[in-house]
């Protein structure tokens, strides 16, 4: 999704060292803000299940920095409909249950998230790091409300959580698997910039279960318990790097993707206030992912990228710096560095549609024993995606002609042992409005609306016994003739049935008798007449092969292909 605003790194001349957590905790004791929920009171006759005052949270703060909660309590929008319940927590003290977004696509700003704002005011010399956020999650099959009832529960499979610093969303993780019993769920910032505070900020955060499983249950809920934050001090380790502070710009160009290249004028970024051994300019999209390191801005072909926004960095460091490669986020880089601030370039289509389905790092992908049984799945988090622009965000898997075999939530879920031997395409599909053609069995190349797909990533699937050739899956029908045998031919529409995730040096379409039994091998299936046959049912078949096979004949049985 695109998100406006977005300060993924920090401005001129902040200077930071990675450490981990561990090497951060001799500095002073840790100042924290912990949501026990203990004192969840839900009512529906006296509203208090639209009251979310009681969850307070308790501050334990250390020397380095101060830990308050902005209005005192963490809450939902629009209350009334979006209340909460009581559910027995981790060690038996109450914890709280709430709705879920019924969409399977991560929304961001959805009011159905819980939220709340942690004001940090650093007291130690070098600043504070806001360095976690911990809580217990849990999606129950079974949903049980404190003095209430129990029953199934038509539970989220998934969560996001979102982290805005002064009103700009610097993190996001979606698409994080909950769980069916009580489970703590721990995100670390100690290495991420963007958390590292030298005067009074306010970080707000939401947390949003999505994606129902789909067991039509009664009742929808997600279960969250002690919900925590930690804040250290932020070390002096001598590393003097400064980014600098850049200057120029926005620029914009409004018709992006016609050919003609679109290049910031040599001269019109100036850069001053930079130190350090090592110089590099970034360019990223607007969520930090990097796209290109180029000499110098006035190289980059801003024509290329298609719609959306890209931003403009400069970055010094000493020494090595780990992740400055394309594909990888700014924000997680780590070693003695400064960054710029950031310059805006925003892109927009001449046409006035500006979805870009971006661009997906990770992969290719190889399974070498499809067809086994053993279910064959991406690690979750091995492909990104950066670039993107556009209201919806699609995830779409193709066979390698284009031919659409699912819309997952995301490409973790699906299963590639189950289409057979062949490779499939992920893609990200962009869109706004209303598209159509993007349906499994539909040819992606069909798809129209304002929309955009990605690159692909290749997931290439091997039988284990060496033969991959896959007879892959057909679209369309079934077909119906009333009057056959009256001499009028009975022939399928060209074009009407269509094959996806087929694999094979040879291809032959099959008609059978619903015995199996083999009536014709056709060029294509409109060719054949069904007048001819007389009543009754008959089956079209797509045959793939390699080298030499027997059986394959008019009056054969296709069960004793060999």
């Amino acid at each position: 999704m695109l998100y406006r605003n977005l300060l993924l790194l920090l401005a001129a001349n902040l200077l930071f060292v990675t450490l981990s957590l561990a090497d951060s905790t001799p500095f002073g004791q840790p100042s924290t803000a912990t949501f026990t929920l203990d004192e969840c009171v839900s009512f529906l006759n006296t509203g208090s299940n639209q009251d979310y005052s009681e969850f307070t949270a308790n501050i334990n703060n250390g020397p380095d920095a101060i830990l308050s909660v902005v209005g005192g309590n963490l809450y939902r929008e629009n209350p009334t409909v979006n209340r909460h319940s009581c559910t027995p927590g981790i060690a038996g003290s109450p914890a709280m249950c709430v709705s879920y977004d019924p969409d399977c696509i991560y929304s961001p700003e959805n009011e159905r998230a819980v939220k709340f704002d942690i004001e940090v005011v650093p007291t130690a010399s070098g600043g504070a790091i806001l360095s976690g956020l911990s809580f217990f999650e849990m999606s129950p099959e079974t949903f049980d409300w404190l003095f209430g009832t129990s029953g199934p529960n038509n539970y989220p499979t998934l969560y996001g959580i979102r982290i805005l610093r002064d009103g700009n969303v610097i993190y996001q993780r979606d698409n994080n698997l909950t769980n069916r019993t009580w489970a703590l769920q721990e995100f670390d910032f100690t290495d991420n910039p963007d958390f590292l505070v030298r005067e009074t900020t306010v970080f707000s955060f939401e947390l949003l279960g999505y994606c129902p499983v789909g067991n039509f249950a009664g009742q929808s809920v997600w279960d969250l318990d002690e919900i925590s934050v930690t804040a250290i001090c932020a070390p002096n380790t001598g590393c003097t790097a400064a980014g600098g502070t850049i200057t120029g710009g926005p620029f914009t160009f409004n018709s992006v993707g016609d050919g003609t290249p679109d290049m910031i004028p040599a001269g019109s970024i100036s850069l001053s206030g930079n130190q350090g051994a090592n110089t590099q300019w970034i360019v990223t999209d607007d969520q930090g992912y990097i796209l290109g390191l180029p000499p110098m801005p006035s190289v980059v072909n801003f024509d290329n990228p298609g719609a959306g926004t890209c931003l403009i960095w400069h970055l010094t460091y000493d020494g090595t710096v780990v992740g400055l490669e394309v594909g990888q986020n700014a924000g997680n880089l780590q070693g003695c560095f400064g960054l710029s601030n950031s310059i805006e370039v925003i892109r927009n289509n001449a046409s006035g549609c500006n979805a870009n389905g971006g661009e997906l790092f990770g992969g290719p992908f190889t399974f070498n024993s499809v067809g086994d049984g053993t279910p064959d799945n991406i690690p979750a988090g091995s492909i990104t995606r950066a670039n993107t622009n556009g209201a919806n965000m699609q995830w779409v898997v193709t066979d390698d002609q284009g031919y659409i075999l699912g819309l997952p939530p995301m490409p973790s879920a699906v299963n590639f042992d189950t289409p057979g031997a062949g490779t499939c395409l992920i893609w990200n599909l962009a869109f706004e409005g209303t598209i159509t053609g993007a349906e499994v069995g539909m040819n992606a190349n069909n798809i129209q609306g304002c929309f955009s797909l990605s690159n692909p990533v290749e997931v290439i699937r091997n039988n284990a016994s060496g033969c991959n050739a896959n007879g892959g899956e057909l679209f369309g029908g079934p077909f119906t003739f009333n009057s056959v045998g009256d001499g009028t031919p009975d022939n399928i529409p060209a074009g009407s049935i269509t094959r996806a995730n087929t694999n094979g040096a040879n291809m032959q379409w099959v008609v059978t008798d619903d015995q199996g039994y083999i009536l014709g091998l056709p060029p294509m299936p409109s060719a054949v007449n069904f007048d001819t046959p007389g009543a009754g049912t008959c089956l079209i078949w797509n045959l793939a092969f390699e080298g030499t096979i027997t059986g394959a004949e008019v009056g054969m049985n296709a069960n004793n292909i060999q």
